[in-house]
C-alpha cells in the first residue's frame, strides 16, 4: 500500500512538474524569447558582403535587373524567380541587401510567410518594431556585425508575416550618416562602403529612398 501511495505521489509530482515546464516554455516564447544567429542573415548560404559571382552561381541568371540609389550609395539589383531580389553595390561588386517574397520560402523553425508574431518572437526574440514606408518590420541587428539587419515585414491588420529583407544598407538617414564617418577599419560594413557616396550618381534618376517592392499590402 504505502508503495502505491509514494508511486502516486510521483507521478503527480512528475504531471505537476511537465505542467510547469509547459507553462514556462509558453510564457518564454510569448515574451520573445528567441534569438538571432549569424545563419539568419542569409539566403541560400548567401550573406551580404558576398561577391556577385558567388551570388549569381547560386541563384543562376537574373530575369532582369535596375540601378538605383539608395541613400546615396549605388546599388544594381538583380531579380530572380520566385520573387528574390539581391542588390549588389556598384562599387564594390558585393551583396548589400536580399530580398524574400517567395511565399514558399522556409527560414529557420519552418518561419515562412504567414507566420504569427507569437512564433516570430518565439524564433528570433522581440527585436525592434519599427515602421519603414508604412510597412511595419521586426528589426534585428546581426549579432556581430554594426549595421547588417533582418527585417520581418508584417500585415498591418493581423500582423503575420508577409517578407524577409537581409541587409547592410542604411535604414534611415542617421544611419546613413553614421556608416559615412564610421572610420573603423576593422568593421566590414565601413570596408564595404567606404567612399561609395563619392560615386557620381548624377545621371540617376532623383528619387526618394527605395521602397521595399510589393510589401504595402
Amino acid at each position: 500500500m504505502r508503495g502505491n501511495t509514494v508511486l502516486l505521489v510521483k507521478r503527480i509530482l512528475a504531471v505537476a512538474f511537465t505542467g510547469m515546464f509547459l507553462l514556462s516554455s509558453m510564457a518564454m516564447a510569448a515574451a520573445g524569447s528567441g534569438h538571432v544567429e549569424a545563419d539568419d542573415f542569409s539566403c541560400r548560404g548567401v550573406y551580404p558582403g558576398d561577391s556577385e559571382e558567388k551570388m549569381l552561381s547560386v541563384f543562376g541568371e537574373p530575369l532582369f535587373d535596375k540601378q538605383v540609389g539608395v541613400y546615396g550609395i549605388a546599388v544594381v539589383y538583380y531579380s530572380f524567380d520566385k520573387d528574390v531580389e539581391i542588390g549588389v553595390s556598384v562599387r564594390t561588386k558585393k551583396v548589400v541587401d536580399i530580398r524574400i517574397e517567395d511565399r514558399n520560402y522556409r527560414a529557420r523553425e519552418d518561419v515562412r510567410y504567414g507566420a504569427t508574431p507569437y512564433k516570430i518572437r518565439a524564433t528570433y526574440g522581440p527585436g525592434e518594431r519599427k515602421k519603414l514606408d508604412d510597412v511595419m518590420y521586426y528589426v534585428y541587428d546581426h549579432p556581430e556585425k554594426a549595421h547588417e539587419h533582418l527585417l520581418l515585414a508584417t500585415d498591418s491588420e493581423d500582423g503575420h508575416l508577409t517578407s524577409f529583407r537581409i541587409t547592410c544598407l542604411p535604414l534611415t538617414e542617421e544611419e546613413a550618416d553614421a556608416i559615412a564617418v564610421e572610420d573603423d577599419v576593422s568593421n566590414d560594413l565601413s570596408v564595404l562602403l567606404a567612399g561609395e557616396k563619392e560615386i557620381d550618381t548624377s545621371a540617376m534618376p532623383k528619387q526618394e529612398p527605395v521602397k521595399i517592392r510589393g510589401l504595402e499590402r
